[in-house]
């Protein structure tokens, strides 16, 4: 019997975390941005792959005035930085804001984010981020600005459990131990 109890303890909890992993990390909520029209500015969290290519594209459509690029510095994703630091040189018809953060981390980001939209008056701004990276994006910059943070997401070009495993605990830690701006 205590085993019967044990496993369908075990079953629940194994169940609960599939959940709240889907909500959290494979179907976050507001990645399917409200906005229409212009916002203040399109935020790309560091990181290669698609979505440079999606902040990109967002500036294209006009969405926005000023594109702020974190600094890529990616391991995993050799030329990132090569590409980011041209990109950031180049000329384009929209203003970039490029920046290191300090810590180089989400929160880091999100610190330097929140500074630069409360010194520019901004009300609203888009941040582009992987899937995964999502709920925790947005629960970091709400933290450190009152502004309206609208998310887009790309899928990560990394193994998706992975990823997973890292956000909860990222997303613990922040919840938990880290929970100021």
């Amino acid at each position: 019997r205590p085993v019967l109890v044990l496993g369908g303890f075990v079953a629940v909890l194994a169940m609960g975390a599939a959940m709240a992993s889907w909500v959290l990390f494979w179907q976050p909520r507001g990645v399917h941005p409200s906005f229409e029209g212009r916002v203040d500015a399109v935020v790309m969290f560091g990181g290669s792959g698609p979505r440079f290519d999606r902040a990109r594209a967002l500036m294209e459509a006009e969405v926005a005035a000023t594109l702020v690029i974190s600094d890529p510095n990616d391991p995993a994703a050799p030329g990132a930085r090569t590409a980011f630091e041209a990109f950031c040189a180049g000329v384009h018809a929209y203003e970039t804001v490029c920046f290191d953060p300090d810590p180089r981390t989400t929160r880091g980001e999100s610190r330097f984010v929140a500074t630069l939209a409360r010194g520019r008056g901004w009300r609203h701004i888009v941040v582009v981020t992987t899937v995964e990276q999502a709920s925790r994006a947005r629960l970091l910059l709400e933290r450190c600005w009152d502004g309206t943070v609208d998310v887009v997401v790309v899928d990560s070009e990394r193994n998706r459990f992975g990823r997973v495993v890292y956000e909860w605990a990222a997303t613990t830690r922040a919840a938990v131990l880290r929970r100021g701006c």
